[in-house]
């Protein structure tokens, strides 16, 4: 067994995020539910979910809340340290934005995401 995935580096728009430590992806697959009759189970239904990115940045002098705010239709990279990358194509901000004890909590959604 090789490494495994413990720290990744977000990029949007150009520019690197200073994330926290817990970093998720939903990658926007398929989710796939059960459905089930008298007999047992019948097969399942599909439904899309949403493809987004998740992240908690420091604030500092040098954030801006309302650039974040406003980002509409950027690519955001998501690079892990196992050298798996993943791009977020026509995201947005999608998370009314708040500092609570110097954080910042974002979450970007998008159109789609890639395995690149």
């Amino acid at each position: 067994m090789g490494q495994l995935t413990g720290r990744a580096f977000i990029t949007v728009a150009g520019r690197r995020l200073g994330s926290k430590e817990g970093a998720k992806l939903g990658f926007g697959n398929l989710e796939r539910t059960a459905e089930l009759g008298d007999a047992g189970v019948l097969g399942y239904k599909e439904k899309p979910t949403v493809p987004y990115v998740e992240c908690t940045i420091c604030h500092t002098a040098d954030t801006s809340l309302r650039e974040l705010a406003d980002m509409v239709d950027v690519k955001i990279s998501f690079d892990t340290d196992t050298r798996r990358s993943y791009v977020l194509w026509g995201a947005w901000c999608a998370k009314a934005l708040e500092i609570d004890k110097g954080e910042v909590s974002l979450r970007f959604e998008g159109m789609s995401c890639e395995e690149v």
